[in-house]
């Protein structure tokens, strides 16, 4: 930046309803960013952003190239597919950038990413937002105390009727994404579970795609904790509801988080031989994930610092990812299936 001490000048690549419904809202709050550029192929798109958050100063482009030098960092909100291309350019013109989750379509187009912001020495961070949620540090304190023993196994769930506002066929376009419930929202568990015990092993994986996108998947693996193998077990749907969090198992007791709920967290213990819930609430409003992220972000530009979302780190998500696909198995449909 050419000067540290003003806000960051902020150019947004994909104007649709991610950025609109979860970005934007945290963006004008921040002092510590400026919204001075919006980009998307779309025009709609960009004067809906124009309109609905009073950015009448914003300058709007369909061509990336047009940032150069008129903005100090990017939030990348377009589908997958482009996630690699367009951080690629935005990296290369000397331009940090936040790129929305998951990564890429692959961890070498995620490396890629990465190598080129090392040989620009420009800053990376991907948009794993629930990292954000202010239950996750004491979550991580609660799971690694023994409060609950032993970890005997873990649970994540990520589950709900599709009911996102979409203004494109992205999520179900296999030219544009790699996979539906479990590539799009069911990383964000994934990354959960990575960021509080590391790689998952031993992967199976069945779903019900029939060549689409996902809208049911099951993942069972191995979690190596504390230099014991601990099963780990994860669903994925965009038809019914599910734990929409993670739970931990212990020989005293269950540690239970939802990403949903970020102010609260549910132990239970066994004390006198009785099963004993503990709710636990944080007092005050909330603060927004999507604000503290995009604060955090700016801070890593400002001070030339390391983001909490590292490329690094929601690489190795990804790399759950792939290894999963590449041992799909067809989840049992009786009702769509027919007997030969």
């Amino acid at each position: 930046m050419s000067n540290p001490t003003k806000p960051v000048r902020l150019g947004i690549v994909g104007c649709g309803a991610v950025t609109r419904e979860m970005h934007l809202p945290a963006f004008i709050q921040s002092p510590h960013v400026e919204v001075t550029f919006l980009c998307d192929r779309v025009t709609k798109n960009t004067q809906l952003a124009k309109q609905e958050y009073g950015l009448p100063d914003a300058r709007v482009t369909a061509e990336v190239k047009d940032f150069a030098g008129q903005v100090d960092a990017a939030l990348v909100a377009v589908p997958p597919k482009f996630h690699a291309p367009v951080t690629c350019e935005l990296l290369a013109m000397g331009i940090d950038v936040l790129c929305e989750k998951p990564i890429a379509l692959s961890t070498a187009e995620a490396r890629q990413m990465s190598d080129v912001a090392k040989k620009h020495g420009r800053i990376l961070s991907v948009g794993f937002v629930t990292r954000f949620n202010r239950n996750a540090e004491v979550f991580r304190r609660i799971v690694s105390d023994p409060l609950i023993g032993e970890i005997q196994e873990v649970i994540a769930e990520a589950g709900s009727v599709m009911g996102w506002i979409m203004t494109s066929d992205a999520y179900f376009n296999k030219k544009l994404t790699l996979g539906g419930a479990f590539f799009d929202s069911g990383v964000h568990l994934i990354d959960r579970v990575v960021d509080l015990f590391g790689d998952v092993g031993d992967i199976a994986y069945e779903d019900d795609s029939f060549g689409g996108v996902e809208c049911n998947a099951n993942l069972t693996g191995k979690l190596a904790i504390a230099g014991r193998s601990v099963p780990c077990r994860m669903s994925f749907s965009w038809t019914h509801g599910l734990l929409n969090g993670v739970k931990v198992i212990g020989t005293h007791g269950t540690a239970e988080v939802k990403y949903l709920d970020p102010d609260a967290l549910i132990v239970t213990r066994t004390v006198g031989g009785e099963p004993l819930e503990l709710g636990v609430r944080y007092q005050g409003a909330a603060p927004n994930p999507y604000l503290l992220q995009i604060e955090d972000f700016a801070r890593a530009v400002r001070t030339r610092g390391t983001p909490k979302v590292t490329a690094e780190s929601a690489t190795m998500s990804l790399a759950i990812i792939e290894r999963a696909y590449a041992a799909r198995t067809p989840m049992k449909q009786p009702w769509v299936e027919v007997n030969r």
